[in-house]
């Protein structure tokens, strides 16, 4: 209710109310008001009495005197209570009643005139006096909408007379007005047609509000995330807007899927805690002294609608038999066809023109032969979303032109050169399609892999990515099913063998061919994803594995993360991960680095994981050749060159070391320090003899003292073994 309605109503119930008689006043005439004498009063008849019996007429005098002095003294008293009683009475009469709370206002008109009082009476009457042609709105919404969405002519329909329901058979007070499931592929459009009944809803003024709510049900993975998700219902629910979606409820906390299973199926969801608002904010009450506590949730007239790409089995596998018989109206969305691509691609094409003409002062004519190399490439498993993502790159390509060429006022033409999207300026080609493939990046990730000494068979595996994601890539462009591969990785070896480094360019390499969409490296270990009290590991889990979304979360020493049965909290990051990984497969890969037989125990904590990661890749101990070869990249890429002449010294000195200990010395680590102390050591030599030439190191530069010990025996386990124990 706005402002000026609240006060409008409450002058008009002062109006119509202040005249009639109160609940609690007494009806019966007889009744009169007796005043009462104090004691003063009383003793002044006393001295009036005594005037007519005194026969002192001097004494008599003398008390008459004294006895109207003291009435008038009374009576002017009286006069004033009176008045003050009647100053106050008129205060409470003339209240301004915008000054009011509504909610008070009720309470005081219940007790004043009977419990069957209600300021919301009327306003449900007015209501429902208020006729409503729902027939040709919605007719109207139908014509309209049909026009926006393309190709879903039957869904729109089945859309219309879902939102027209509630509107023809009534609803139940504090119910939902309908509950809709809303299926169909990606790119379909079904979060659009929901935004569009909203808006035309609101326009025909219908809804109050064209605000559409969405609850992302992933978004909240664990039970200590309760409050965070009833505050987000809770201001969707008690929002101006009529509509909640509802989205990736198939990958929901369970207990939280309860609650919209109730809300639905009874329309209420009943708190396990109480609550209280502050600052319109929902908080957990902690005194229970509190009044006007929040214990329930009410779906209040909204809209519930459940957006998802499955099959209503699988809708039903989430909530229940009893949550679809609630459902009462399915809108099914689908795969776009040939006529409805052209469609939507034409209006893409006049929207950039417009855009290009009012924003970057550009004329250009988006024609057939841009139109088609469109139709041929846009990501077909994306639907209308791939098209939209095209000519955005269009736009951008646009404004980057704009803004660094005069190109004001002027016509461009557009072509297709070469199987690429042009803009024309002035005889020079301005590629306008943005590929997520970097042919740049790809030639610099090759470069590096080709400097990194050994590792052959990681390098191979890399780079038969490539031609199997080109090809996946060409099957979605031409609306084919993909065969993805699992992506995620193990690592195993000891340190110092490039398990780091090849992460990192693992992620630049897959961003570059375009299997992931920010190729971004995030090196954790357990203490960034365990923590230390109840609750909190799910979270924190949830929030690393957010932040590599794109690119590659890289787990050292992965195998800390289970530390037997009991290890509660680090068994519950393994399921968070496990269950992020299925969730996110398309755009994560996961890589798990450390020892191998520790690895093996890992990978028996949790039965989902041996399946996730088919690519076990080990690094092995470098040989003395390849860690002198390591040295001389260190050395240069410090600005010093070692003399050839040291080089047998050096690989004799790495093969001893490595086969004393290879773990403890480090492998390439070793090659670096040794660098490193090199550099000092020349130092200290080129100051006691200044004409000595100060980049070359040269053998008495290096200490080849051994300082590795042999380790206490252990059972190996190679490669093979890990295998064997990870097909069990």
């Amino acid at each position: 209710m706005s402002d000026q309605r609240k006060r409008d109503e409450k002058e008009r119930l002062w109006n119509e109310v202040l005249g009639r008689k109160r609940a609690y006043e007494s009806t019966e005439a007889s009744e009169e008001i007796e005043l009462v004498i104090d004691e003063r009063e009383k003793e002044l008849k006393e001295i009036e009495n005594s005037i007519h019996h005194n026969k002192d007429a001097k004494e008599t005098m003398m008390s008459a005197d004294l006895a109207m002095d003291e009435l008038n003294k009374i009576l002017k008293q009286q006069q004033k209570e009176l008045e003050a009683l009647s100053n106050e009475m008129k205060r409470k009469e003339t209240i301004d009643p915008t000054l009011m709370d509504m909610d008070r206002l009720e309470k005081d008109l219940r007790r004043d005139y009977g419990e069957d009082f209600s300021l919301v009476e009327e306003e449900k009457e007015v209501e429902k006096k208020k006729v409503i042609d729902t027939e040709q709105i919605f007719d109207d919404i139908y014509n309209s909408i049909t026009s926006k969405i393309m190709g879903q002519k039957d869904a729109m329909k089945q859309m219309v007379v879902a939102f027209r329901r509630p509107y023809v058979m009534g609803e139940e007070k504090d119910k939902a007005k309908n509950v809709i499931l809303v299926s169909g592929p990606n790119g379909s459009g079904r979060h659009e047609a929901v935004s569009q009944m909203a808006r035309s809803l609101h326009e025909k003024g219908v809804f109050e509000s064209e605000d559409v709510y969405t609850i992302d049900m992933s978004r909240y993975s664990s039970g200590s995330q309760e409050q965070i998700f009833l505050q987000d219902l809770y201001e969707a629910l008690e929002g101006s807007g009529s509509v909640i979606c509802f989205e990736h409820f198939e990958s929901g906390f369970p207990s939280f899927l309860r609650m919209i299973d109730s809300l639905v199926t009874t329309g209420k969801v009943v708190l396990n805690k109480r609550y209280v608002l502050t600052k319109g904010v929902l908080v957990e009450n902690q005194t229970g002294l509190v009044k006007d506590t929040v214990d329930s949730l009410s779906a209040g007239g909204k809209y519930l609608i459940f957006i998802t790409s499955q099959s209503a089995s699988k809708v039903q596998d989430a909530f229940g038999a009893d949550f679809m018989y609630h459902v009462l109206d399915t809108v099914t969305l689908k795969p776009l066809d040939e006529e409805s691509i052209k469609a939507i691609i034409h209006n893409q094409a006049i929207a950039l023109e417009k855009k290009a003409k009012d924003n970057l002062k550009i004329d250009i004519q988006v024609g057939d032969e841009i139109q088609n190399w469109v139709n041929s490439h846009f990501d077909k498993t994306q639907g209308a979303d791939g098209i939209t993502s095209i000519f955005y790159d269009f736009y951008v390509s646009l404004s980057h032109t704009a803004l660094h060429n005069d190109v004001a006022n002027k016509a461009l033409e557009l072509k297709i050169v070469n199987d690429a999207p042009v803009a024309i300026i002035e005889e020079e080609q301005v590629v306008l399609s943005r590929s997520k493939n970097s042919e740049e990046e790809i030639a610099a990730v090759n470069e590096e892999l080709d400097q990194i000494v050994g590792l052959d068979m990681v390098k191979n595996y890399i780079r038969s990515l490539q031609s199997h994601i080109a090809m996946q890539q060409k099957r979605r462009e031409q609306g084919m099913k993909t065969a993805e591969v699992s992506k995620h990785m193990i690592f195993t070896g000891n340190p110092g063998t490039g398990k780091t480094t090849i992460a990192r360019l693992i992620s630049r390499y897959m961003k570059a061919i375009g299997a992931l969409s920010q190729g971004q490296l995030v090196e954790v270990t357990r203490a960034d994803l365990v923590a230390q009290y109840v609750g909190q590991t799910a979270p924190l889990t949830m929030s690393v594995i957010k932040s590599a979304l794109g690119g590659v979360l890289f787990i050292d020493e992965a195998y800390s993360l289970y530390r037997g049965k009991d290890d509660s909290f680090g068994l519950e990051a393994i399921d968070t991960l496990v269950k992020a990984m299925e969730d996110n497969r398309e755009d994560l890969i996961v890589i798990l680095a450390g020892y191998k037989k520790e690895m093996a125990g890992f990978l028996e904590s949790n039965s989902g994981l041996k399946s996730r990661f088919p690519n076990y890749i080990d690094f092995p101990d470098y040989t003395g050749e390849e860690l002198r070869k390591i040295a001389v990249l260190q050395a240069k890429g410090k600005g010093y060159e070692i003399d050839e002449n040291v080089y047998p010294r050096l690989e004799e000195y790495f093969n001893e070391v490595q086969s004393i200990n290879a773990m403890e010395a480090g492998n390439g680590r070793l090659a670096r320090n040794l660098i490193e102390e090199a550099i000092l050591k020349q130092s200290q030599r080129i100051v006691a003899n200044p004409d000595a030439e100060m980049s070359k190191l040269l053998e008495e530069d290096f200490d080849f003292t051994i300082k590795v010990t042999a380790p206490a025996k252990k059972d190996e386990m190679n490669l093979e073994d890990l295998l064997k124990l990870a097909q069990k």
